[in-house]
């Protein structure tokens, strides 16, 4: 395993806060790299959706469906999806590779005591009717982007199987599994629970851009998932939490469609 000196670049050298501490592995000059690669990431894809767009518009004679708005939906889950695993290949290539340290250990995925996993599950589906409830009176709900994901059924149905399958995992990891150690380690668990509920807030903010209020939902549920990880101290709580609250939301998202239809 490499040194466990803490390197980070927050920390003045020679302070209190360089201290020899073996969780996590990894320090803030990690975290600046994963910032760079996730830009560097979405400019690539970026700049290969445009390319694609002139492809079919150009060459193919086909620019009816680079206006349709399932074709358009599609390719943004599919966009979001590469750039996820994108990130997650990073961190798992940090952890593994650069530090020679176990992967799911190393992100502390169980913590020091047995949690029930039926209690956060039942959370985050309590947690998801209740956002639920509160998102329904919001004005102009309906007029949301991620809104127009939900009006056809393919994208709704890509949508879910995203937000069930792959989002938990990988905003868990990113955030609560890799971000938060570093931050609680330099600034302590509370800043540490801010900031990465801020971090996940963000990441949310193009799919609810035209409401404030919608925005203050989802960075509640960041606090909440972020909150779950430092009173455990482990990993799993705030993925089953997130795992149950997205599953719920999105049984309610096809229950409503199924009604509209």
């Amino acid at each position: 395993m490499a040194d466990t000196v803490s390197k980070d670049p927050f920390t003045t050298p020679g302070s209190p806060a360089e201290i020899r501490n073996p969780f996590p592995v990894w320090n803030g000059r990690d975290l600046l790299e994963l910032a760079g690669c996730f830009c560097l990431g979405l400019i690539v894809l970026m700049l290969a959706a445009q390319a694609a767009g002139s492809l079919l518009t150009r060459y193919l004679g086909l620019p009816a469906l680079t206006a349709d708005p399932v074709y358009l939906g599609m390719a943004q889950i599919l966009m979001t999806n590469l750039l996820n695993g994108l990130v997650l290949f990073f961190i798992y290539r940090t952890v593994t590779v650069r530090y020679r340290s176990p992967f799911w250990s190393s992100l502390k995925w169980r913590g020091p005591t047995a949690v029930p996993p039926g209690l956060f599950l039942v959370l985050g589906a309590l947690l998801a009717l209740v956002m639920g409830a509160l998102s329904s009176r919001i004005p102009g709900i309906e007029d949301l982007p991620v809104s127009g994901l939900l009006r056809h059924a393919q994208t709704a149905v890509f949508l879910g199987v995203t937000a069930i399958a792959v989002a938990p995992l990988v905003e868990e990891v990113v955030f609560r599994g890799f971000i938060f150690p570093v931050l609680e380690r330099r600034w302590g668990p509370v800043a540490a629970v801010l900031l990465t509920a801020l971090m996940f807030t963000s990441l949310h903010v193009t799919q609810l851009w035209g409401s404030w209020m919608a925005v203050s939902l989802i960075l509640l549920v960041g606090l909440a998932l972020s909150l779950v990880r430092a009173l455990t101290g482990a990993l799993l709580p705030a993925f089953l939490l997130h795992l149950a609250y997205n599953t719920t939301l999105c049984l309610l998202s096809l229950i409503g469609l199924a009604l509209e239809g």
